[in-house]
């Protein structure tokens, strides 16, 4: 009886607690970023050209009854004619 009148003590072991925190401080450089972004130049001539001989040269082969097939054999053709042109001092964008 007299076992269950004393309270048994477990010697646990001691923990250190932490209480400063250990900061590493890295200097801070400029960092010069590139813009995953196509050039702005690129993007105005891309949708020049879009709005204004693709859609268009679509919409009247459609309504000739081509095929996209055709339609987009054509405007292939167009392109590199019109690229030859330009790198040959005829045209210019």
């Amino acid at each position: 009886m007299i076992a269950l009148a004393k309270p048994l003590t477990i010697q646990r072991p001691r923990v250190k607690l932490q209480t400063k925190k250990n900061v590493t401080r890295r200097p801070v450089r400029n960092v010069r970023v590139q813009a995953a972004l196509p050039d702005p130049n690129l993007t105005n001539y891309a949708l020049f050209q879009l709005t204004s001989w693709v859609l268009p040269m679509t919409i009247a082969g459609r309504l000739m009854k081509m095929e996209y097939n055709e339609i987009g054999v054509g405007l292939i053709a167009l392109a590199v004619a019109k690229t030859a042109l330009e790198a040959g001092g005829i045209i210019h964008y």
